[in-house]
């Protein structure tokens, strides 16, 4: 039976008064958390389905509307074109020489020197193809977190530490055990800014494609001050695509 919002609170509410030993057996463990988000997320029949995705993004940032192609496969391969009114600004990816970007007013893509920038990438596409259930064998480290409320919601907490060694934390929303929310200690834009920022990630309207679940619009917030960095609405998902010749190369030129 699915429990009204109201019902968890009270019940998070009543546990506190609980054994320490009966408030343990109540509290899932980390096997059962990623059993039920993997489940949520379609199942992972339909997760392992996935081998590659294409994404068109609209990105709202410091006043500005771009738009964003994203592309990534499970070999670690990504590639992500960014727009401005139509014209090509930005590229940046993993090809298998390794991090690359190209700013618009670069005469030639450069290796990126951030790890951040590494991370973000490597990271992201996991994110985007793989299910938790998958991670350990891809060599990240998932831990069970004390719950942690916020807004007056409990929420069962993931830490995973990924096989590059930067950790996250994975909120789940306990009615539907999707990501609601994401913790990250992180430079927001490595490559220009090394400042490390609290930033956390909050993601809305979940939709499936193909029977895959994800979020399709998500915020990033600077924790200290509250500010909205940026806000990402999908346009449109592909899983398993027909991608071009060569897209993954940095010399690949997008149309």
């Amino acid at each position: 039976m699915r429990l009204s919002r109201r019902t968890f609170l009270a019940a998070v509410a009543a546990g506190a008064a609980m054994p320490a030993r009966l408030l343990a057996q109540a509290m899932p463990g980390l096997d059962d958390l990623v059993a039920r988000h993997v489940a949520a997320r379609g199942g992972a029949a339909a997760l392992d389905r996935v081998r590659s995705c294409r994404i068109q993004v609209e990105i709202s940032e410091r006043g500005q509307i771009l738009q964003g192609r994203y592309a990534a496969d499970a070999a670690g391969l990504v590639r992500i074109d960014i727009f401005a009114r139509g014209n090509l600004v930005y590229r940046e990816g993993v090809d298998r020489e390794g991090v690359w970007l190209w700013p618009v007013d670069a005469p030639a893509p450069t290796p990126s020197a951030a790890t951040g920038a590494a991370n973000a990438l490597l990271h992201g596409a996991e994110n985007h193809l793989l299910g938790l259930h998958r991670f350990a064998e891809r060599g990240h480290r998932l831990r069970r977190m004390p719950d942690e409320t916020i807004e007056a919601v409990a929420y069962p907490v993931v830490e995973i530490v990924y096989a590059t060694g930067h950790t996250s934390y994975f909120y789940l929303d306990p009615e539907t055990h999707l990501f609601a929310r994401r913790r990250d200690e992180r430079a927001y834009h490595p490559d220009v800014d090394a400042t490390v920022q609290r930033v956390e990630t909050r993601y809305f309207d979940h939709q499936s494609v193909e029977g895959m679940i994800a979020s399709h619009r998500s915020e990033d917030i600077d924790l200290a001050s509250g500010q909205v960095l940026a806000s990402n609405r999908v346009l449109r998902r592909e899983l398993n695509p027909s991608l071009p010749e060569g897209l993954f190369a940095r010399s690949y030129v997008p149309g």
